[in-house]
């Protein structure tokens, strides 16, 4: 018996609803809010519909508030560590690779004057700032 995953299709996302679909599970912070956003950049960049077929390397390291980055991208993608398709590391750095099973990835980092910025302050607050920028603004990627 196959289980069959539901699609998610990142342009038909509304990201401020999961975003609150996340906080109902995590709890609001800008961490969560950057997974999440990395999460559905991700698909964007691979084609990909999520859960199956698809891995997640963060290198975050288990430590708050960095490290709620994971729930981000675990509730945009379907990459979970239950199921095992996503694997963190101790790099302390709000980073992450995500690899379709074609073998195509992208790479995407939080660029440096928002991680310093998203460390301190209302976590309400940095969460939403952190929903509203663009992705260039927020991110730097590299797709092959």
């Amino acid at each position: 018996m196959s289980v069959k995953f539901i699609e998610i299709k990142p342009d038909e996302i509304d990201v401020k609803s999961s975003f609150a679909r996340a906080a109902e599970f995590h709890g609001r912070g800008p961490f969560l809010a950057i997974g999440l956003r990395m999460g559905l950049l991700a698909l964007r960049e691979l084609n990909s519909l999520g859960h199956d077929g698809l891995e997640a390397i963060v290198e975050t390291g288990t430590a708050p508030p960095l490290s709620c980055l994971i729930d981000g991208v675990q509730v945009a993608n379907g990459c979970t560590l239950g199921k095992g398709n996503i694997r963190v590391r101790d790099g302390h750095r709000p980073w992450a690779r995500f690899i379709a099973q074609s073998g195509k990835q992208v790479t995407i980092e939080l660029r440096e004057e928002w991680a310093e910025r998203f460390t301190h302050g209302d976590p309400k607050a940095l969460a939403e700032e952190a929903l509203k920028l663009e992705d260039e603004e927020l991110f730097r990627w590299e797709t092959r």
